[in-house]
């Protein structure tokens, strides 16, 4: 909530700060002030409160995260109005048959490689001895140590894009040229964001990783039950192992989420796509629906029903399933 009633008075103000640009329209903000700026605070808080406990009603009693679904439903009702665009610029000359088939083979390869970079784990084989409890002999079982190649998500591209909203922010207080100058570099579509941009999101999938995921934990745990790597010794050995093979694949998933996020500005200024296909909302529609078809079909496997591929057919897996993609380090 604090959050959010700080980002609704920035909001304020920036609403404020258009009645000097768009004079000639007239004015954003009939009445600014305190006390526009309470209601706009108020209103914007109250929203995302109810919006939260939506959330939580419809993951309590419905199928998948309450949020993730209200978000992908607000992204996917933009899609209809952005086909109907860009079928109207192609009747109009602007984009040719060509370019519109191009567009609609690359939409199908990002998705494609969506599914497969969200899917994609690196398997570490792991091997537990035999131990005598009483009188049985337990352990001896092979089993694996599955590594996510995108183990952060949509979340450093959201921590870089809110990031560098903040000059943006800021020259709209600050009426300076250096200020000016270093918004106007940090708009999105210019090179300088975008390297930016790039750069963050790869500090920020490192730096998430490490927060969530602690290989020296692992080691420890995998010694404690008897558990090893096959050709590593247990302790600091196999911790040091396991974080080099997550540095290699953070390394091809931090590649792989600054593709898709730069991908809407170069479709938008390169072949003049009239809407942004791509970025942190594309993941996020992806990552929702494989989510939402593995539970519903594991709900339909529990209650004896067959899934939605039939009784012999493979079964509908989500980001976090078995029998994804492996990926070598």
């Amino acid at each position: 909530m604090i959050l959010s009633l700080i980002q609704s008075f920035f909001i304020a103000r920036w609403l404020e700060g258009q009645n000097h640009s768009f004079q000639q329209f007239g004015q954003v903000v009939p009445y600014p002030g305190w006390a526009f700026r309470m209601l706009t605070m108020v209103s914007l808080t109250t929203g995302t409160a109810f919006i939260m406990w939506l959330g939580e009603q419809i993951t309590e009693r419905g199928i998948g995260n309450g949020i993730s679904l209200i978000i992908f439903a607000g992204i996917v009702t933009d899609m209809p109005d952005a086909a109907v665009r860009m079928f109207s610029k192609a009747k109009t000359g602007d984009i040719t048959a060509f370019d519109l088939a191009v567009i609609g083979l690359l939409i199908v390869l990002v998705v494609a490689v969506i599914i497969f970079f969200e899917r994609g784990q690196r398997r570490i084989p792991v091997q537990y001895a035999k131990r005598v409890v009483g009188r049985k002999v337990v352990g001896g079982q092979s089993s694996h140590l599955p590594l996510k190649v995108n183990t952060a998500g949509v979340i450093p591209p959201i921590f870089a894009s809110s990031i560098l909203m903040f000059p943006q922010q800021i020259a709209s207080f600050v009426q300076t040229p250096w200020m000016q100058r270093i918004s106007e570099a940090l708009h999105p579509g210019d090179w300088r964001y975008n390297l930016l941009y790039v750069g963050l999101i790869v500090f920020f999938c490192y730096f998430y990783t490490a927060v969530t995921f602690n290989p020296v934990d692992v080691a420890d745990n995998m010694k404690k039950y008897g558990g090893f790597i096959p050709g590593i010794r247990p302790g600091r050995a196999t911790a040091a192992y396991i974080n080099k093979v997550l540095t290699r694949i953070t390394f091809g998933g931090a590649v792989y989420i600054s593709a898709i996020c730069v991908l809407p500005s170069l479709l938008h200024e390169k072949m003049k796509v009239p809407f942004y296909f791509g970025g942190t909302g594309l993941m996020i529609v992806v990552g929702v629906a494989l989510d939402t078809v593995q539970q519903i079909e594991s709900h339909l496997i529990t209650r004896n029903y067959e899934g939605f591929t039939g009784p012999r057919g493979p079964r509908i897996r989500g980001r976090g399933g078995r029998g994804t993609g492996a990926v070598s380090s």
